[in-house]
């Protein structure tokens, strides 16, 4: 017998909601919360799915490390991974597991773009992000040793 019994008075008091906001156009900083490499055997693809976000909301970008049908997609994916990694510390001369981005802070552009009729948001690029909150709000030692 099932435990169900109808929707009316059910307790929802113990579930926890995450919004899904898109992140809007502009410059944001964010942490990375996934990274997983997905790979296409019937298109002879693999991604990398990179998940940002931050309080303002996240967004997802997949980077074209390989493609088997476009040795030019498969440049710009190589040239997109290693600008992400730059940005993150990493020396770029090899690309680690993609388990390394998870937690890692990085600014991202969020663009507009239309595509088969719809507008969506997407990753333009990856920036060095400035100096924390937590750092910028120290205050200044100017006392002048004089």
């Amino acid at each position: 017998m099932s435990d169900f019994n109808g929707l009316e008075g059910m307790d929802l008091s113990d579930v926890e909601v995450k919004t899904n906001r898109i992140l809007s156009v502009g410059r944001h900083v964010v942490q990375i919360s996934d990274a997983v490499v997905e790979k296409d055997d019937k298109k002879d693809t693999a991604r990398l799915a990179i998940s940002y976000e931050n309080s303002d909301g996240s967004i997802r970008q997949w980077i074209y490390v390989y493609h088997g049908g476009s040795p030019k997609a498969t440049e710009v994916g190589k040239k997109q991974l290693k600008e992400l990694l730059l940005t993150t510390g990493h020396d770029g001369q090899s690309a680690p597991n993609a388990d390394y981005f998870k937690g890692k802070t990085v600014g991202i552009a969020v663009k507009e773009e239309e595509y088969m009729g719809k507008t969506q948001s997407k990753v333009s690029y990856v920036f060095q992000p400035p100096e924390s909150k937590q750092a910028a709000s120290k205050p200044l030692d100017d006392e002048i040793p004089f």
